[in-house]
């Protein structure tokens, strides 16, 4: 093993890549497209092989350090293997003595410090690094130059954001952008994200029309669903519910396919039933929130819970508590915020059904699960609270904070129902 960095693999894996007399004669050069090669057809064991040859041949050669950073990190996450990941900062580290101004390296040292530490602060100085030397760096560096440094804002701007230093991430973001609008989908999706988040919806439609404009969301439409489920949402929010509608029947009319898709569609026709209660459209809100349930049984339980909304809403109420109960039942574990709305519906319906008694342990059960999905909410990242409020079906939003004063005021608890909808008109008003 030379410098720590090599790997022994099994001899079954020495002869798939035919270690033979041949190959000994072959340079650093060759080992180092032929990693690249393993590499990109998702061999990755075989190409950490192969730069390890390359390696041991030239171990003074920075690129090949940067090169086996990402096998090496796909072999940790396909096989949660820690090892691999140390080797992984081994390797980068190495890469940074040989070259200390080496961006690829630096940016490395980033996502490493982020995702495997979680020492934020400190993977902002390496993407600081990153960008401070690719500007001066040779071209040849990163195969398209402009897609990296857009790619290394982006990453700064959820560091930033993790750090809740909120203003400074959009700087970021936006830079991200600027640099590389056609290409960076990420970007765009999560400066949408971010604003959405606070409140700034006309501009987050705008972030999220970006996302869906990309190359990506362009030739893919299983990624360009993704921002227009996002719009969807924010238009809800905005009180916009004819262009909600029209936002989820263009998801619906991509066709979607493969691996996700009945999830994907379900997701848009349950967006349509709730735009179309909100019309009051009870009976295509109710054929809508139908497909959904006939869809995909992964999200039945939120259709469910719309169907339920609507049939309330249309005076349906004995139909309403059953779609309720099925909600119920079918829920998965810390689905809090979706059950307090589901238990909050039951509780509206019971009572106009004159169930009093019923009707106060669905309210009380409402509060409950409020209670633990804001305990929940309050202990995510700030990553996570900002994803939350765009791909959540039922995030913490205005909505449940109204929904759980109005529980709160059915129960007679008055000063809780008070800061309840003190939250609520605040959220509210950001959403103006």
């Amino acid at each position: 093993m030379k410098q720590g960095y090599l790997i022994l693999f099994s001899i079954g894996l020495l002869a798939a890549l035919c270690i033979c007399a041949a190959a000994q004669n072959e340079t650093a050069e060759d080992w180092y497209k032929k990693g690249r090669d393993l590499g990109r057809n998702g061999s990755y064991e075989e190409a950490v092989f192969a730069y390890n040859r390359a390696i041991e041949l030239e171990p003074n050669n920075a690129t090949f350090y940067t090169a086996i950073v990402p096998n090496l990190n796909m072999l940790a996450f396909t096989t949660n293997n820690q090892s691999m990941r140390n080797e992984s900062l081994k390797a980068i580290d190495k890469a940074l003595e040989i070259d200390p101004k080496n961006p690829i390296a630096w940016e490395q040292k980033g996502s490493m410090l982020y995702y495997q530490t979680k020492r934020y602060n400190e993977s902002l100085e390496a993407y600081d690094k990153a960008i401070e030397n690719i500007s001066s760096y040779r071209q040849d560096i990163h195969a398209n130059q402009t897609e990296f440094l857009s790619f290394i804002w982006t990453s700064k701007s959820i560091s930033l954001w993790q750090l809740m230093r909120y203003n400074e991430s959009l700087e970021a973001v936006d830079k991200a952008v600027q640099i590389d609008p056609a290409g960076n989908y990420d970007a765009w999706a999560f400066k949408g994200e971010l604003l959405a988040y606070l409140g700034r919806y006309n501009e987050s439609l705008q972030a999220f029309e970006g996302a869906a404009a990309t190359e990506a969301a362009s030739s893919q439409p299983e990624i360009k669903s993704l921002p227009w489920a996002a719009e969807g949402y924010v238009l809800m929010q905005l009180g916009r519910y004819e262009e909600a509608d029209l936002t989820y029947q263009k998801i619906i009319g991509l066709n979607l396919t493969g691996e996700g898709a009945n999830r994907r569609l379900a997701n848009a026709w349950r967006g349509r039933g709730n735009a179309l209660a909100k019309l009051r459209d009870y009976n295509e809100s109710l054929q809508a929130f139908d497909k959904a349930i006939e869809l995909t049984a992964e999200n039945a339980a939120y259709a469910w819970t719309g169907k339920g909304d609507a049939l309330r809403d249309a005076g349906r109420y004995d139909e309403s508590v059953k779609a309720y109960d099925k909600a119920l039942e079918l829920f998965p574990e810390h689905a809090d915020a979706v059950i307090a709305r589901a238990q909050k519906g039951r509780g509206d319906s019971l009572t106009k059904l004159g169930k009093r008694d019923e009707a106060l342990a669905a309210y009380s059960a409402a509060v409950e699960a409020s209670n633990r999905a804001i305990s929940a909410f309050n202990n995510a990242t700030p990553l996570d609270r900002a994803v939350s409020f765009t791909f959540d079906p039922y995030p913490l939003d205005g909505e449940f904070w109204h929904n759980r004063a109005l529980a709160l005021h059915a129960l007679g608890r008055e000063s809780e129902a008070d800061a309840a909808y003190a939250e609520a008109n605040g959220l509210r008003k950001s959403e103006i």
